[in-house]
């Protein structure tokens, strides 16, 4: 259970991180608009979008599913926010309150159900929208990691 819940705090944390890049509104080099602020993130997505040769129409939808995602991280991450301060209060009594502890941790397990069922709906309207030639390419990029033959090669 610890390995499952540390294992989602990474991915949330992983994600998180892109989102903190997140800008709307600002176009880069060759008219492509994007969704996220700073380098990674608009670089991979960016990079992404150029390895699967997508249409603006694909690009569209693939960018909408990663921003709503963006944001449904970002707004899991304000809810974890609160959790050093319920623990500590748990902690600093007489005897730790399991109660005050149990409801941190359910109140973590509705957050993370949120985001995976987010998270599943995101990669159900890219797959949606990709053809059999881009899914493969994506599976093999996401089978190699970003620094992989699949993507970090740019063919």
């Amino acid at each position: 259970m610890f390995g499952f819940l540390f294992g989602t705090a990474c991915l949330l944390g992983l994600t998180a991180t892109f989102a903190r890049h997140r800008h709307e509104g600002r176009h880069c080099r060759g008219g492509r608009s994007h969704g996220f602020r700073g380098g990674r993130g608009r670089f991979f997505l960016n990079r992404l979008l150029d390895r699967l040769d997508t249409t603006p129409g694909q690009e569209k939808v693939i960018r909408e599913a990663v921003d709503q995602l963006m944001d449904d991280v970002r707004t899991a991450r304000g809810d974890f926010r609160g959790t050093r301060t319920q623990v500590a209060q748990a902690v600093r009594g007489e005897t730790l309150d399991r109660g005050a502890i149990d409801g941190v941790f359910e109140s973590h397990d509705q957050v993370i159900d949120r985001v995976r069922k987010n998270a599943v709906e995101a990669f159900s309207k890219v797959h949606e929208t990709l053809d059999e030639r881009q899914r493969k390419i994506l599976a093999d990029i996401i089978e190699s990691g970003p620094f992989g033959r699949g993507f970090g090669s740019f063919r």
